[in-house]
């Protein structure tokens, strides 16, 4: 049941990535999509959080109403922002592909701010390191090597451009980059707003699992930071796409957006954080190179999305990368568990000393 579940969910996000394209090739507002899709999530995981957590909430308190706005900030504002950016100028095959990047970046906080440790006298502790080299090799070589072409699809969904609309990143741009555009190849600004992404969400990632142990209610936290995240939305979107028509969605969009919302921020985060309960993160994290198979997949039927050799070759890097940090990790999790049951007999034993010579002292 566990692995049904996870293999559903990384089904359900591949289809989101190849409906956000479709979306925004059609002309969609960026931070309107975003905007209607956390609109959606917030409902579902509010009916969720009464459901499930409404006992909690009594100890919501200032401090923690106010991380909970940052983090729907690096999370959830910045996270998709970027992420839609890098969809743009890549495709759903890349953007899924450099999503398996965040475990690893993940990794490296973690170990900045010494909540990892890192053994490199141990093969676990090796691991981990060239892990999280690999990872970083795996990205650059997705950024900077194409090669030629592995399969050509003749397959077209109807009413799909060949590129995305990129004029408000070009606005973006020429405000405080420059012609950006004429001097870096798409395929490089693509992967920039994509590890960006990344690094927000492990950001992200870092500060949420903190702030849970004050507020241990994980359904109520992502509504929160979804009602936020509607509040920097519609910010954004009167600064950079002030346009009335942007606000304004079609059936085909209404379709995306309710996908969206209930299953990218709503089934898929359900069944993560269940995942994370039963069968612990490293299996979570282990079934994430699916959801780039079936991407690759999908935008061969449904995007013509052509495969070339450094997707490929960068995509294999990067995910032979992150088994070598999930078996890093899992190997040191045995290792402290081995330590601890170790300490836990030395004490059972000290505690029985001293009774049984209690016990023939009595005797005599």
């Amino acid at each position: 049941r566990l692995h049904c579940a996870l293999i559903l969910a990384q089904a359900g996000f591949a289809g989101f990535e190849i409906l956000s394209r479709i979306t925004l090739d059609q002309g969609a507002g960026k931070f309107a999509f975003s905007f209607y899709r956390n609109c959606v999530a917030m409902v579902v995981l509010a009916i969720g959080a009464y459901l499930f957590e409404r006992r909690k909430w009594r100890t919501l308190t200032l401090v923690v109403t106010i991380n909970l706005f940052f983090l729907s900030l690096a999370g959830v504002t910045l996270n998709q922002v970027l992420y839609l950016a890098g969809l743009e100028y890549t495709s759903p095959v890349f953007a899924s592909a450099m999503r398996n990047t965040t475990p690893v970046l993940t990794f490296i906080l973690a170990w900045i701010f010494r909540l990892e440790v890192v053994r490199l006298k141990r093969v676990d502790g090796v691991a981990k390191v060239i892990g999280c080299l690999l990872g970083i090799l795996g990205s650059i070589f997705l950024s900077v090597y194409r090669g030629p072409i592995v399969i050509q699809s003749t397959f077209k969904f109807p009413n799909v451009k060949e590129k995305g609309d990129k004029g408000f990143y070009k606005q973006v741009h020429i405000q405080f980059i420059g012609l950006l555009d004429d001097m870096v190849p798409a395929k490089t600004i693509g992967s920039i707003y994509l590890i960006l992404s990344c690094l927000a969400f492990s950001v992200f990632l870092i500060f949420q699992a903190k702030l849970l142990l004050k507020f241990e209610a994980p359904i109520s936290c992502a509504a929160f930071m979804c009602l936020f995240s509607t509040t920097q939305f519609s910010s954004l979107f009167f600064l950079f796409e002030p346009e009335n028509s942007k606000w304004k969605i079609t059936k085909s969009e209404i379709i995306s957006i309710f996908y969206s919302g209930f299953i990218a921020s709503g089934f898929v985060s359900g069944v993560q954080s269940w995942a994370i309960h039963q069968g612990g993160p490293v299996i979570v994290s282990t079934y994430q190179p699916l959801e780039t198979t079936i991407t690759a997949i999908l935008g061969f039927f449904f995007l013509k999305e052509t495969l070339y050799m450094g997707s490929i070759l960068g995509g294999i890097i990067v995910i032979l990368g992150l088994y070598m940090l999930i078996w890093g990790q899992s190997q040191h999790h045995k290792y402290l568990k081995q330590i601890s049951s170790v300490q836990e007999s030395q004490q059972n034993i000290e505690l029985q000393e001293p009774s049984s010579q209690q016990s023939s002292i009595d005797f005599t």
